[in-house]
């Protein structure tokens, strides 16, 4: 019986020892993700992007340009913008900035899709902002 159990307990040994994971690379269980929500007081679209006007945490509102062409993607290069429909329980609009480890990864405005609701408007040229790679420019 005690060689039998002592069988046993080396053939688990050697199984475990055989699966078992390296922990070493394991994060600690936390998301690489962050977010920031942002209030929208407008949007002005124009042909290739968009100004969003923002509220700031403290005092003020800021602006920034969203270009057009962040909403379409590749495999290589993914898409950078995307809208979500305001939920009728929501009253007001925002604005997420998606960061994946600290680095600018996507924007979601978050707003009514009918373009006559008095939170869009439109601009006839932006002059500059359309080549932009990421938000950084949006200071709370």
């Amino acid at each position: 019986m005690k060689k039998l159990f002592l069988a046993l307990v080396l053939v688990s040994t050697v199984c475990l020892s055989v699966f078992a994971q390296d922990s070493s690379n394991q994060k600690d269980g936390w998301s690489s993700l962050s977010y920031e929500n942002i209030p929208i007081l407008k949007v002005l679209e124009a042909r290739d992007g968009y100004v969003v006007i923002y509220q700031k945490n403290k005092i003020g509102t800021g602006s920034t340009v969203i270009p057009k062409s962040w909403g379409t993607g590749t495999v290589e290069n993914p898409k950078k913008l995307k809208f979500r429909k305001l939920q009728t329980g929501l009253t007001k609009p925002f604005m997420t900035i998606v960061k994946k480890e600290g680095e600018f990864h996507r924007v979601i405005l978050t707003l009514p899709m009918n373009k006559n609701d008095s939170i869009w408007g439109s601009v006839r040229q932006i002059g500059e902002g359309l080549d932009k790679t990421n938000m950084d420019d949006v200071v709370l």
